[in-house]
C-alpha cells in the first residue's frame, strides 16, 4: 500500500489512461482522464460519496499503472483499446447501468460509419458491420468523428440520396450518391478511421509518410501536399491539449453574448439589437396530446419566469409539426401584452420556417434550428447554415436553447400524458 501512495503522488496533470491492478496483479479496472492526478485522486478521497461498487473497487486496489497520453482523443481510443484487452471485471460491473459506445462500420460499397450502443452481432444482418469499441463517452467519441470526418470524409446516411447533400459541399462527404468512382477513395477513407479507432495512430502516419515520399520523388506534387495535410491534420488533433471535457463543459458556462450577437446580427443581415430571443418547440406521440413549449433567453441566459407552454387544438389525421408549430405561434403573436421577440428560433426544419413565415410579421426576425445535421434556415436563404461553423458562444447559444426548449416540451407533455391516465382511471 505504501507503493500505491507513492505512485498516488507522482501521477502526472497530463491527459492518459489508469489502470488499477489488484493483489495478484491482474487488471481490474481502465480509465481514461484529462487530467490524469484529478481523476485518479477522486478514487482514493476519504469523505467521497462512492457507489457501493466504486467502494467495492478501491478496496481491491492494490497497484496502479499509467499510460500518458497526447490529448484526451488519444486517452478515449487508447482506453478502449485496453479495455477490450484486457475486459476488466470493474468495468463491467460500474457500467451495468450503462451502455458503451461502439462505432460500426458497414459492409458495402461505400461503406457507412456510425455510432451505436448495442452491436448487432448476428449473421442475418446483410450489411455485415464491423464494430470498434468499446468507448465510455458518447460525446467525447463524436466529438473525435467529427474531427476526423474533415481530413478523412466518409458517408453517414443511412440510404444514399438521389443527389449530393450538403456535407458534400462542406467537404465532409465525397458524394458516392452521385460519385460513383469514389469508391475506392471512400474504403481508403474508412480504413485510416478504423485504424486510428484501433490505436494504430502510428502505422498510419508511417504508411502515409511512405506514401507521401514515393509521390514527391515521382514529382506528384499535388498527391504528395495531399497526403502533407493528412498527417498534419492527424498530429494536429492528437497532440492538441485542448480537453473534449472541457469543451463539453463550456456549454454549462456563461457565453459572450455581446460576440454572438454580433455574429447572429450578420449572419441575419440586422443591425437591430437582439436582446430577448424565443425558442419554440412541439412534443406530441403520434399527433396525439400535442404541446408546445415557448423558453426565453435574454441577452444568451434563461429567463425562466417568462416561459410559456400551449396545449395544442390542431388535430388531423395524421401528425403535422409544422400545422402544430403554425398554430403556437399564432397565439403567441396574438399576445400583444408579451413583449415583442427581437428573435424567434423554431426547433425544426424547412417547413416549419415556411409555415410561421405565413402568419409573423414581415419585420420578425426568424429563423428554425433542425436538430439532424445541426443546421440554421434562415428566410430567403436557400442553403442552412451549419452551427459547426459558427463561433463557439453562438454555437453553444444555439444548442443551449434548443435543448431547453425540448425539455421544458417534454416535461410539460410527460406531465400532461400522466394526468390524463389517472382521470382515465376515475
Amino acid at each position: 500500500m505504501n507503493d500505491l501512495k507513492e505512485k498516488l503522488k507522482k501521477v502526472p496533470r497530463s491527459p492518459g489512461v489508469y489502470f488499477f491492478k489488484d493483489i495478484k496483479g491482474k487488471v481490474i479496472y481502465v480509465g481514461k482522464a484529462s487530467v490524469l492526478k484529478n481523476r485518479v485522486s477522486q478514487y482514493f478521497q476519504k469523505n467521497a460519496k462512492h457507489s457501493l461498487k466504486t467502494k467495492k473497487l478501491v478496496e481491491n486496489i492494490s497497484d496502479l499503472d499509467i499510460l500518458i497520453c497526447d490529448s484526451e482523443i488519444d486517452a478515449l481510443i487508447q482506453e478502449a483499446y485496453f479495455i477490450k484487452k484486457h475486459n476488466p471485471k470493474y468495468n463491467v460491473l460500474l457500467r451495468d447501468d450503462k451502455n458503451y459506445f461502439f462505432v460500426g462500420i458497414t459492409k458495402e460499397d461505400f461503406p457507412r460509419i456510425f455510432i451505436t450502443h448495442q452491436p448487432l452481432q448476428t449473421t442475418t444482418y446483410k450489411l455485415q458491420p464491423k464494430y470498434i469499441g468499446p468507448f465510455t463517452e458518447g460525446f467525447a467519441l463524436k466529438e473525435t468523428l467529427k474531427l476526423l470526418r474533415k481530413t478523412f470524409p466518409y458517408r453517414h446516411c443511412v440510404k444514399l440520396p438521389k443527389r449530393a447533400c450538403l456535407q458534400y459541399h462542406l467537404g465532409r462527404c465525397l458524394a458516392p450518391c452521385v460519385n460513383k468512382n469514389t469508391k475506392t477513395a471512400v474504403r481508403k477513407n474508412v480504413r485510416y478511421i478504423e485504424k486510428i479507432l484501433k490505436g494504430e495512430k502510428q502505422t498510419l502516419l508511417k504508411k502515409l509518410e511512405s506514401e507521401m515520399k514515393k509521390y514527391a520523388k515521382e514529382e506528384k506534387f499535388e498527391k504528395a501536399q495531399e497526403l502533407k495535410r493528412q498527417i498534419d491534420n492527424i498530429k494536429k488533433i492528437f497532440e492538441h491539449r485542448y480537453s473534449l471535457q472541457d469543451f463539453k463543459n463550456i456549454k454549462r458556462t456563461l457565453i459572450d453574448w455581446s460576440r454572438a450577437e454580433k455574429f447572429l446580427q450578420e449572419l441575419l443581415g440586422t443591425k437591430n439589437k437582439i436582446s430577448r430571443t424565443e425558442c419554440f418547440d412541439i412534443s406530441n406521440i403520434s399527433g396525439k396530446q400535442a404541446v408546445g413549449s415557448m423558453v426565453v433567453f435574454t441577452d444568451g441566459l434563461p429567463d425562466k419566469k417568462e416561459y410559456r407552454k400551449f396545449k395544442i387544438k390542431f388535430s388531423g389525421d395524421e401528425p403535422n409539426d409544422p400545422k402544430m408549430m403554425q398554430e403556437v405561434l399564432a397565439r403567441r403573436l396574438a399576445r400583444k401584452d408579451w413583449p415583442k421577440a427581437d428573435l424567434v428560433i423554431l426547433d425544426g426544419g424547412i417547413t416549419q420556417l415556411n409555415a410561421v413565415k405565413k402568419i409573423a410579421d414581415k419585420d420578425q426576425l426568424l429563423v428554425s434550428l433542425a436538430k439532424k445535421n445541426e443546421e440554421v434556415y434562415i428566410p430567403e436563404k436557400p442553403i442552412p447554415f451549419p452551427t459547426e461553423n459558427m463561433p463557439e458562444d453562438l454555437k453553444f447559444f444555439f444548442q443551449q436553447i434548443r435543448d431547453e426548449a425540448h425539455r421544458f416540451a417534454i416535461t410539460f407533455h410527460k406531465k400532461l400524458r400522466a394526468k390524463n391516465f389517472l382521470n382515465s382511471k376515475k
